[in-house]
């Protein structure tokens, strides 16, 4: 029925209705809304939101990729950079905690950035240490918990261009409204640096599992590609 379809079957939005406190080992609070959220269509912006103080929309720089057919995106204000096709939409935000979203037929890579803030009892402030030891229950914990179901799988520690650690996995997930179940694939680039975190997540989203793996297959290197692009300033 048409009313059960996902909404642009792409990835929606989490918007915060509660708040769960990460174990102190990564040191994080995360927001996150239920899965109905996706469904009804509440938020298009997939806001899988740490609870840190935000930081306002950025100066934003246009330059010419290394690539001739891509450009790269340099927010200045928060502290980030992406590079993506130049014939991608960039679409207007709906929510203020992503600051770029991008689209490309199925796939839409979006990047929240903001101020760090440790908040949990015995936290590292070693934000390098963070990431080097960050591992699957990590992202299970954090990411995971804004889905009904969620499988991460190629968790992989990555660099920076100056050799900043940033974490790279993948997820297979379902929201669930009702008793309609939706499916999707994400790639997420991963970092926290010093007094900011930022993340970059490539998404696909269909009805059932099976179109999912599909479009994934046909964009999986789109997508590993701009997930590879993103970049968090150095403070």
């Amino acid at each position: 029925m048409a009313g059960d379809r996902p909404p642009d079957v792409t990835l929606a939005g989490f918007v915060a209705r509660k708040r769960r406190c990460v174990s102190p080992d990564c040191g994080i609070r995360w927001r996150h809304t239920s899965p109905g959220a996706v469904a009804l269509g509440i938020s298009r912006a997939p806001v899988m939101r740490f609870c840190f103080v935000a930081m306002t929309v950025g100066f934003l720089v246009y330059s010419v990729g290394a690539n001739a057919a891509d450009i790269t995106v340099h927010d200045q204000k928060n502290g980030f950079s992406l590079t993506f096709p130049v014939d991608w939409i960039n679409e207007t935000l709906s929510e203020e905690e992503i600051k770029l979203s991008v689209k490309s037929a199925d796939l839409t890579c979006m990047v929240s950035a903001a101020l760090y803030v440790p908040m949990a009892k015995g936290s590292q402030s070693d934000t390098r240490k963070i990431m080097e030891n960050w591992s699957i229950h990590n992202w299970k914990k954090t990411v995971g918990s804004s889905f009904t179901t969620a499988d991460f799988t190629n968790d992989k520690l990555a660099s920076f261009p100056d050799n900043y650690p940033v974490r790279l996995a993948d997820v297979d997930f379902t929201v669930r409204q009702d008793n309609t179940t939706f499916y999707g694939h994400s790639r997420f680039a991963f970092s926290v640096r010093g007094a900011r975190y930022g993340y970059v997540n490539c998404s696909v989203m269909a009805e059932s599992a099976e179109q999912v793996a599909q479009m994934w297959t046909r964009l999986a290197g789109k997508a590993e590609r701009v997930a590879n692009s993103f970049i968090l300033d150095s403070p």
